[in-house]
């Protein structure tokens, strides 16, 4: 923790030359999101899950057409952004006005954004928001189910902008039209695997060769995407560095992650390095008092 109690200054020659290599092999603002753009029908699709093939395909042209016509990030980078984990660091951290003031917000694994005991600590806005493969399962028969379209329909109704979901198939694309049908302030898009293969590629050649978590993976899209990312609620570790116990989650959430698909550790050290170097602005504990205005 110490290294994250010492004043933060941003450097913008270690960013803008971590940003410029991330940028020649793994564009987010072209690449991070499948679109009409960067796919064609009959093209293959990697799988970003496992080194096999076996669920890789063939861009079809169902898939195509529910595609984002193109990118929907500006040349221009957002001014700040907003980096969002859930861990229990999170809670009473009075960040809410911190994380909400930012230009553009990220958030993973769809968190609860309206439970009122955490409202002034997480904040409510949201722009970006990837949804876990724990939840697509509760919803694998959504096809012939009215009562799972709308248990869908109201969790999302806490989120706007994106929802990122992993990969397209015959499931998500009913949960995508449904959202079409009775939302106009939030559509859903589909990570790109390629993207994520070399994200993952470039930080196996940097000291991360296992697989990175979902939060790892977003905060690398934000530093192509922002001047400023500040990061709140990542620590992997179940006590804090005064032996307090700190919860995986900031809510109560079952815990799905196999132990030998990523190495936390190792992955939130490559974080504090990110930070010591001033490229991202990780915050830990409370948030200062000052606040900032929030932007909708």
């Amino acid at each position: 923790m110490e290294a994250f109690r010492r004043p933060w200054i941003r450097d913008d020659v270690s960013l803008s030359l971590t940003r410029s290599e991330l940028e020649r092999c793994c564009s987010s603002r072209t690449m991070a999101l499948m679109t009409q753009e960067n796919y064609e029908v009959g093209q293959f699709v990697p799988s970003a899950f496992n080194a096999s093939d076996a669920s890789s395909y063939r861009m079809t042209d169902e898939i195509y057409n529910v595609l984002l016509k193109k990118s929907p990030y500006p040349d221009k980078l957002y001014k700040t952004c907003s980096v969002v984990g859930n861990s229990g660091v999170l809670r009473e951290s009075n960040c809410a006005d911190h994380i909400d003031s930012a230009d553009y917000v990220f958030r993973c694994n769809m968190p609860p954004l309206t439970d009122k005991r955490h409202l002034s600590h997480v904040g409510t806005k949201s722009n970006f928001t990837t949804v876990p493969m724990s939840m697509l399962r509760k919803y694998g028969k959504i096809q012939d189910s009215q009562e799972l379209k709308d248990r869908w329909y109201n969790q999302t109704l806490q989120y706007k902008g994106m929802v990122i979901i992993k990969k397209p198939k015959d499931q998500t694309l009913v949960m995508q039209a449904e959202l079409m049908k009775r939302r106009t302030d939030l559509r859903v898009a589909y990570e790109n695997p390629a993207h994520f293969i070399g994200v993952q590629r470039y930080w196996a050649q940097r000291g991360l060769p296992r697989k990175i978590t979902s939060g790892f993976y977003v905060i690398t899209v934000a530093l192509m995407l922002c001047e400023q990312v500040n990061v709140y609620g990542f620590w992997p570790f179940p006590f804090n560095d005064s032996g307090g116990k700190v919860r995986y989650h900031y809510y109560y959430a079952p815990i799905f992650v196999a132990p030998e698909t990523h190495d936390m550790a190792v992955e939130f050290m490559k974080v504090r390095e990110l930070h010591q170097k001033g490229v991202i602005k990780m915050q830990l504990g409370k948030c200062q008092e000052k606040k900032p205005k929030r932007k909708l």
